[in-house]
């Protein structure tokens, strides 16, 4: 695909690029941090933990505290968040819209548990946009910011990697989809433009300015 050259498919990220939830969860994860004895903000745990695996933040509280984590912590921080997403979790702004004017294909490609990802997805009513193209670094036990997760959703899609673009909020994601050598947008909430475009996205402020930039 030629800059100029409209996608053939878009890879949609989940959390924080469809539905509103890193704020939720980081929120959650920095209040029972404290439980570990780290202290930390909301901010500093979406800083910190923005775009990563369950695995990624156990491995890293594991290291911040400097003690192993009691075997019980990651099913109540998973319950915690999964009771706070039923009455405050909402889809991005505009992006209901967005997917709604869509006429290309369209799949989604998280770092999340298939499980979480679904869940989110149903919870804000865009489950059903994606007709099943939900895919996790579950299926192929390789997180993002490696590359294969968008390979794999481009191969299952049926296109090739410069016929498709994906759309991001997170470092680790826009890493991945340059690895891919996919064309990447940054959706600027997570991180600052000047973060997003360092990492190799084009950035942009809201979902409406993403018909415009994609020319679609």
């Amino acid at each position: 695909m030629t800059d100029d050259t409209p996608p053939k498919c878009i890879i949609f990220d989940c959390d924080g690029t469809l539905v509103d939830s890193e704020e939720i969860t980081n929120e959650i994860i920095a209040e029972m941090a404290g439980e570990l004895g780290v202290k930390m903000t909301g901010e500093e745990a979406t800083a910190t933990f923005g775009g990563k695996t369950l695995d990624a933040v156990l491995y890293k509280m594991r290291e911040l505290s400097g003690k192993e984590i009691p075997d019980d912590w990651l099913p109540r921080l998973i319950k915690r968040v999964s009771e706070v997403w039923k009455t405050e979790l909402k889809p991005v702004n505009g992006v209901r819209e967005l997917l709604e004017s869509l006429k290309i294909p369209i799949c989604v490609a998280s770092n999340g548990k298939p499980i979480h990802i679904n869940q989110s997805l149903r919870m804000t009513g865009l489950h059903d946009f994606f007709d099943g193209n939900i895919f996790s670094a579950s299926d192929i036990g390789v997180p993002k910011p490696a590359p294969d997760l968008f390979l794999y959703a481009a191969e299952k899609m049926g296109f090739k990697p410069e016929q498709c673009v994906v759309i991001e909020d997170s470092i680790p994601g826009v890493m991945a989809a340059n690895r891919a050598k996919i064309k990447v947008y940054g959706l600027v909430k997570l991180c600052s433009a000047e973060e997003l475009e360092n990492a190799g996205a084009i950035p942009f402020t809201n979902m409406q300015e993403l018909s415009g930039l994609l020319g679609i």
